[in-house]
């Protein structure tokens, strides 16, 4: 027996990794302008960010189109393989419901195993590659789904934003959270609950106190760090993430770091400037 791991491309995981460790990502769509591009597909975060203040309106997401997502689970099928599939938080998409729905219309439904992530961003990816590793040494989904299931509830996410306006105009944090940062023109470090939604945690006066923050708050939370690949992913802010990634290795011994962009799906909701740490606990 032998499993296939897909990801929804809000993974964000950078695309010769995903390829290098075998994973299938299916595209997920962005509505700008009333135009739709499928991302990592037709749309990039080195051509969506730089034009993002341009925008009229926000741009909108939506789950996977649901033939693509068919599709990708009938050539797993086909191919002899069960799909484990880790998509996007619930707390934050309908995506895995969406998933679920399309399970049960597929060739052999109980060979797809759909996994809630409750997260987002390399954070979901991260999970992903996790599970990728797990399911080598596994003989059965009996097996792996406790496993699985564990080593999502030690997933951390933390990050910070340059503003709540546009987390607020989605629905994705309170307007009461968003009205405080607003005010007090505070930088809000936020995190994904055990339930996948987003709250604020705490406000820092600069930037730069934000990211040594997230530090701080990871220092204080990790486990056994030398054995972690951790993740940082940002919305086109790469040198405020190597600043992230040079304070994290002056302070914690970990095993590697992987960078990504924050990718057009989750940059959609949080904007330029949005910066993202993931490790487990």
């Amino acid at each position: 027996m032998s499993f296939v791991v897909l990801v929804d491309s809000s993974s964000d995981i950078p695309q010769e990794l995903s390829q290098k460790e075998g994973l299938v990502v299916v595209p997920m769509p962005v509505n700008i302008e009333g135009k739709t591009f499928l991302e990592g597909v037709e749309i990039f975060p080195d051509d969506f960010y730089p034009k993002f203040p341009t925008f009229s309106e926000l741009p909108k997401t939506s789950q996977p189109n649901l033939g693509d997502l068919k599709e990708a689970y009938e050539a797993i099928l086909a191919q002899g393989h069960e799909v484990v599939a880790v998509h996007l938080s619930s707390g934050l998409s309908s995506t895995y419901d969406t998933a679920r729905l399309v399970r049960d219309t597929c060739s052999q439904p109980e060979k797809i195993h759909v996994i809630d992530s409750l997260g987002a961003s390399l954070g979901c990816g991260l999970l992903a590659l996790q599970v990728n590793q797990l399911l080598k040494n596994v003989q059965s989904w009996e097996e792996a789904e406790p496993q699985i299931l564990q080593l999502r509830s030690k997933m951390r996410y933390v990050f910070t934003i340059d503003v709540l306006d546009y987390l607020v105009k989605g629905g994705r944090v309170s307007k009461t959270a968003g009205f405080i940062g607003g005010l007090l023109d505070v930088k809000p470090l936020l995190h994904i609950t055990a339930e996948g939604r987003i709250e604020p945690f705490a406000k820092i006066r600069s930037r730069k106190a934000a990211l040594r923050k997230l530090v701080d708050v990871m220092q204080e939370e990790i486990r056994n760090p030398e054995e972690q690949v951790i993740g940082i992913s940002h919305a086109y802010c790469r040198e405020d993430a190597e600043f992230l990634a040079a304070e994290i290795r002056s302070r914690i011994q970990v095993k590697d770091i992987i960078i990504s962009y924050i990718g057009c799906v989750v940059g959609s909701h949080t904007g330029p400037g949005g910066l993202a740490l993931f490790y487990t606990v």
